[in-house]
């Protein structure tokens, strides 16, 4: 089998997050749109269970960075 060919990460200034659609159907997507820096909008569509990880990842961060600047 054949080496998959590894690609390039692309990093995009986000200057606003412009909505999230979430579905009432549990089997739907979830698209979250970004504007970026230069006015075009990018869409990211998250199949159910990629939004659950990207939740789950979101909350670790969160509790790490209120672990490191708690609220006074």
């Amino acid at each position: 089998m054949a080496k998959q060919k590894e690609l390039p990460e692309i990093d995009l200034d986000v200057s606003d997050v412009k909505r999230i659609a979430l579905t009432t159907d549990p089997q739907g997507e979830t698209i979250i749109s970004f504007e970026m820096a230069g006015g075009q909008v990018m869409n990211l569509v998250f199949s159910p269970e990629a939004f659950g990880k990207l939740e789950a990842m979101m909350a670790k961060a969160n509790e790490a960075q209120a672990q490191v600047s708690p609220i006074q």
